[in-house]
């Protein structure tokens, strides 16, 4: 799905440039000038979906990596060092919280 959005807005820029290259070949300068908000809208739009694309695919690398981030924090809880009786009791307690819930960093 992320391919298939970077390829199609590269295809669109790909489009608008097409299409000035065009507008100057058949008209001209003046050809050019006229069709220069349409090249511009198609060029802009292409750029968008090319962008949406790559924000998809930063997302689905942030998604798989969080599961993995929230397993090592909780075995970096877990091994936590041997500190005074008073604090050592607090500790476990609280990493029996961490270990009942059910959070992960991706419900963020």
């Amino acid at each position: 799905m992320v391919g298939l959005f970077k390829v199609v807005g590269g295809l669109v820029i790909a489009l608008a440039v097409a299409m000035a290259v065009w507008m100057v070949a058949v008209g001209g300068i003046g050809g050019l000038v006229a069709g220069l908000v349409v090249i511009l809208l198609y060029g802009f739009c292409g750029a968008v979906i090319f962008t949406f694309g790559l924000m998809l695919e930063h997302l689905e690398v942030i998604r798989r990596d969080s599961a993995r981030q929230s397993e090592m924090l909780t075995e970096l809880l877990r091994r936590t060092p041997k500190t005074e009786p008073s604090h050592r009791e607090s500790m476990a307690q609280s990493l029996d919280q961490l270990t009942k819930s059910n959070f992960r960093f991706k419900d963020i």
